[in-house]
């Protein structure tokens, strides 16, 4: 389960919680950071937070009394946009780094899974307890296997516990 560093927030209560976590399959670290590939449903959930935080950034600084002419720009440059073009999440950062080059396009890899913004956003594995809400499906652990003595723990020589 994955969340951006940035998510952490305190509820009513005060307590602080992730709104939604990520589940996906840690892959890599970056700078300390989490790397981790998902599925479709996960990936598209990704983007709609993208579009959720620029939502609530405009509301935001709407209500801080920034002029109406000057909301999208003020968006556009603190947090880029992200859509799907058919299985390609496009990312366009042009207007954040002040550069026409900055647009990302990430195909769906390792057997059909997103990394979304791996190797560049601040990700960071999340216990699904501290979340709100669950984008994906937790798989079910794996199988224990039993040994051959039919428990599932062997006798290590050595000293017995105390």
């Amino acid at each position: 389960m994955f969340a951006g560093d940035w998510a952490w927030a305190p509820n009513d209560a005060g307590d602080l919680r992730v709104p939604v976590g990520f589940v996906g399959t840690l892959i890599d670290t970056w700078n300390g950071w989490a790397v981790f590939c998902c599925a479709r449903d996960v990936a598209e959930a990704i983007v709609a937070d993208q579009k959720d935080h620029r939502d609530r950034f405009r509301r935001h600084l709407a209500a801080e009394g920034i002029p109406e002419a000057d909301l999208d720009r003020r968006v556009e440059e603190s947090l880029g946009r992200m859509w799907f073009d058919g299985d390609v999440i496009v990312v366009d950062d042009t207007r954040v780094q002040d550069d026409p080059d900055a647009i990302d396009h990430i195909p769906p890899a390792f057997d059909d899974q997103y990394v979304v913004m791996g190797w560049c956003w601040t990700w960071i594995a999340v216990h699904p307890y501290d979340c709100d809400r669950i984008a994906g499906t937790i798989p079910d652990p794996p199988a224990t296997a039993n040994t051959p003595s039919g428990s599932s723990r062997r006798h290590q020589p050595g000293p017995e516990p105390t």
